[in-house]
């Protein structure tokens, strides 16, 4: 899915078209508000092989441009805007409907294009998107600035009011996918989800599921189903891989010498903030489940070099249970393994090693372990 934010080299079309002429078989009318004449615009589509081509090119004269119908398109398809002055785009999705796009210059990416439906509801995602994204960042300030100046409960509070935030988001988000399960726009806004890391794989496989008619042949529904397919191994019902690594102390811990009735495999490295905020929280439930039967193996992911500092983490948010560290960071085999590519990460399995349930915090893990144990 990396394709849409990722930078491109275009490749220029020789014959290039100015916004002046005017033709009958225009298929896309623009308007560049505040564009210079001689501005190249340059449209683009996916390969066979999910990378941006480039398909034709126009120049801007008189704040106007246009693109002339290339081929019969039996299917929408995403396609891309650029401009010779930055490597911002906007991508819009084109279908049988003739379209009219406004370039925003200042951000190439906020431009608007009117004309069909799924373009309005791709344009509606972007807008909640925005909005999204901007109370976000200033959560994260606001909780960030209440915990330096140590006011616990008041970090505690702007935490859950983020995460009610993030689920209202996604709960419209996802009205959006189930109510157009045949449109382009809902695995485009699928791939967006998971590539924020909004949702895991076992939902994300949920709302893929719902894709029906000639969408799910998409180029872009196919890469996403390709891309899905990485995480069977560790969906919910799945036997656990196994794994070994070696303790602080040097000695070689099996994934099966540290299970119990139920064990929690748990990612997390000694710079990671949010890990460390729920240590106490998973601390407190070994306390109160261990003799029970439950057990806990923690991977770190710390850095090269930072044996001294995962072993003061341990002892210092007292983790009295297995651990084990390749100290490879992102590189451990171990996260691949389990496709793990933000911590904290969990996975609670049974005694046979199946896969019950996955990223369990605060109350939530001791719900489960209440009903396991």
């Amino acid at each position: 899915m990396k394709y849409i934010l990722s930078a491109i080299t275009l490749v220029l079309i020789a014959s290039c078209k100015t916004g002046t002429e005017k033709k009958d078989t225009h298929f896309i009318d623009g308007d560049a508000p505040g564009v210079y004449n001689g501005m190249r615009v340059y449209l683009n589509k996916l390969s066979a092989a999910n990378r941006p081509m480039p398909v034709d090119t126009a120049i801007i004269m008189d704040e106007k441009f246009h693109f002339d119908k290339d081929e019969d398109i039996t299917f929408p398809e995403v396609r891309f805007l650029s401009m010779e002055a930055g490597k911002d785009r906007f991508v819009f999705i084109q279908g049988q409907e003739p379209l009219n796009i406004t370039i925003n210059q200042d951000s190439l990416w906020a431009s608007n294009v009117t004309g069909s439906k799924e373009n309005e509801l791709l344009y509606t995602f972007r807008t909640d998107q925005a909005a999204y994204q901007q109370q976000s960042k200033q959560f994260k300030t606001d909780r960030g600035i209440a915990y330096r100046a140590g006011d616990q409960e008041k970090g505690d509070t702007i935490t859950k009011q983020w995460m009610d935030a993030e689920e209202a988001y996604k709960s419209n988000v996802f009205k959006t996918i189930k109510n157009h399960p045949d449109m382009l726009v809902s695995p485009m806004i699928l791939g967006d989800l998971i590539n924020s890391k909004l949702i895991d794989t076992d939902k994300a496989n949920e709302l893929f599921q719902l894709l029906e008619g000639d969408v799910k042949n998409a180029p872009i529904t196919k890469n996403l189903e390709s891309y899905l397919k990485k995480f069977t191994a560790t969906a919910i019902g799945a036997k656990a891989p196994i794994f070994e690594g070696k303790s602080p102390d040097g000695d070689i811990i099996k994934l099966e010498d540290a299970m119990g009735k139920v064990t929690l495999i748990d990612f997390w490295a000694s710079w990671c903030g949010p890990c460390r905020r729920e240590n106490p929280n998973v601390v407190r439930a070994y306390k109160e489940y261990h003799d029970k039967g439950f057990n806990i193996i923690s991977v770190s992911l710390d850095k090269q070099n930072a044996a001294a500092a995962w072993k003061a983490a341990i002892e210092k948010d007292e983790m009295d249970w297995y651990h084990i560290s390749r100290l490879m960071h992102w590189q451990d085999p171990i996260a691949k393994q389990y496709n793990v590519t933000s911590i904290p990460a969990t996975f609670l399995i049974d005694e046979n090693g199946i896969i019950i349930a996955k990223n369990l915090r605060g109350q939530a893990l001791h719900d489960k372990l209440a009903e396991l144990l």
